[in-house]
């Protein structure tokens, strides 16, 4: 025989009462358009490739499709065929979902961005570039002999210059002068 806790057996039944609502909530997300990721279902499919590479959905609300094309040329080409598009659109969720759309010029990013906000983050996304850093050059010990040149130099400016320069040549340079 089964033997459970008070705690146990409520949590059990409020599962069991709780089903028919839970299957009821399914069924009405699943069949209205609004609680899709994507209400319109596939741009490409809907209007074809060509056309959905410069045009696309904007928003849907209260039966209110706003599409926004890249030129006049694609604005004139979706209000010739905005009556098949919105029964195409109706078709495929068995209702009315779309009643009026409106069609304006804009910017149409390159690839078309889905109805999800997800989709747009992650487009910005950007990798990490590591940055390099830069070997820092070594530096010889001065000889006598040009301490004793760049002692005799006035100009503190110069000086500085100069030892800096006789620390940056290579030790062969100055052998290959002598």
């Amino acid at each position: 025989m089964d033997w459970r806790s008070p705690e146990e057996e409520r949590a059990s039944r409020a599962k069991i009462q709780a089903e028919p609502l839970r299957a009821f909530v399914k069924e009405v997300l699943a069949r209205h358009p609004s609680f899709a990721s994507n209400p319109l279902g596939d741009w490409k499919d809907l209007v074809g490739e060509h056309v959905a590479r410069h045009t696309v959905p904007r928003s849907l609300k209260n039966g209110r499709l706003v599409i926004v094309a890249r030129d006049g040329v694609w604005k004139h080409h979706l209000e010739i065929n905005k009556e098949a598009l919105r029964e195409r659109i109706n078709a495929l969720w068995k209702k009315e979902v779309v009643r009026q759309i409106a069609v304006r010029v804009g910017e149409v990013e390159e690839l078309n961005p889905e109805l999800d906000a997800n989709y747009r983050r992650l487009q910005k996304i950007k990798s990490k570039k590591v940055p390099r850093r830069r070997k820092k050059p070594t530096l010889r010990p001065l000889t006598p002999e040009e301490k004793k040149l760049l002692a005799s130099l006035s100009d503190p400016e110069l000086k500085k210059m100069g030892e800096r320069l006789l620390r940056l040549t290579p030790a062969e340079a100055d052998s290959a002068k002598t």
